[in-house]
């Protein structure tokens, strides 16, 4: 199974989502084949390339679970965190950051 991430932030424009420490994310809109994104530091937004969000929403659903760091998921990865936590079936859990599937 997978899920199609451009339609799952087509949905979420105009609505906040939290990250895992609960920051506020706002996904302002989509350019291209980016996702505008404002935080409370950057209300304005800065692109987040779908692509990425879309590897790592693959990368949870191959796996099972998917750990949440710069390192396994890239930048920004508080809203991809954010995003992938937003979908139907993952549970979020702070330690060590990490998204899981309800069902495995």
């Amino acid at each position: 199974m997978t899920v199609d991430i451009q339609r799952v932030l087509e949905e979420l424009v105009g609505r906040s989502i939290p990250t895992m420490t609960g920051k506020p994310n706002r996904v302002l809109g989509l350019s291209g084949t980016t996702v505008i994104v404002g935080t409370n530091r950057s209300p304005t937004g800065r692109p987040v390339d779908i692509a990425a969000v879309q590897d790592a929403a693959d990368d949870l659903f191959r796996r099972g679970e998917l750990e949440i760091s710069k390192a396994t998921v890239g930048y920004r990865s508080a809203f991809v965190g954010a995003v992938l936590a937003s979908l139907p079936g993952t549970v979020a859990e702070t330690k060590p950051r990490r998204i899981r599937l309800e069902t495995r």
